[in-house]
């Protein structure tokens, strides 16, 4: 799944951004990240080997600084997910990325590992958001969903070998494992108001003339 998600990102990430980017789980630090796209590489978590030591749910981070930001699975061993999505959208920057790699709740490769059957137990989230719910986190905080690729299993290989399920011939024989997401920070604009034109008042009957509120000059 790493090699998969770590090409996945070096497609979009291939031209150069600019401006902050900002990681925050273990999983995203290990990857390979781009070092000619960003001017500024943050790396958010609890040890001295990152850059910032701070809470993810109360990031010490400016609003609308941030270019973009990783998360590998980050939003699958929270109990408070949503806070940690408010927090990353007050700090990017209007049209700002957000990449996420999401697990599939209750895949088959977690049901594997809870039966003991995987040697990766301890790396299974106890619970999982699943993707329709996640993008209601998304349009309620403002972000336009611009890219999702699942990364899939496929029962012919015995479940041991994950592709992206747009590159399988036979996607409909495969179950989802993962969900690679990219969503963007939309901003609501003012819409320029079309001034008023003076019109003159009807006259209710002949007697009465035309009124303007205009001063004469």
């Amino acid at each position: 799944m790493r090699y998969i998600w770590q090409e996945w990102l070096q497609s979009q990430l291939e031209a150069y951004q600019g401006g902050f980017l900002l990681t925050l789980d273990s999983l995203t630090q290990c990857l390979n990240m781009p070092d000619n796209v960003f001017d500024h590489h943050i790396k958010l978590g609890p040890s001295l080997a990152h850059d910032v030591n701070a809470d993810p749910q109360a990031l010490p981070i400016m609003a609308d600084s941030l270019k973009a930001s990783v998360i590998s699975l980050g939003f699958d061993f929270t109990d408070t997910g949503s806070i940690l999505l408010g927090e990353i959208h007050r700090a990017l920057e209007p049209q700002g990325n957000l990449y996420v790699l999401l697990s599939a709740p209750n895949n088959l490769w977690h049901i594997k590992s809870k039966m003991g059957l995987s040697d990766s137990r301890k790396l299974v989230p106890e619970r999982s958001i699943g993707l329709h719910r996640f993008k209601d986190w998304l349009s309620l905080l403002g972000f336009e969903i611009a890219d999702v690729d699942v990364i899939s299993c496929p029962w012919w290989r015995g479940f041991s070998q994950f592709h992206k399920k747009s590159e399988l011939s036979k996607a409909w024989l495969s179950v989802p494992i993962a969900y690679m997401i990219k969503a963007q920070k939309k901003v609501a604009t003012l819409n320029p108001i079309k001034p008023l034109e003076e019109t003159l008042s009807i006259p209710l009957n002949t007697k009465l003339a035309n009124v303007s509120t205009k001063e004469a000059s």
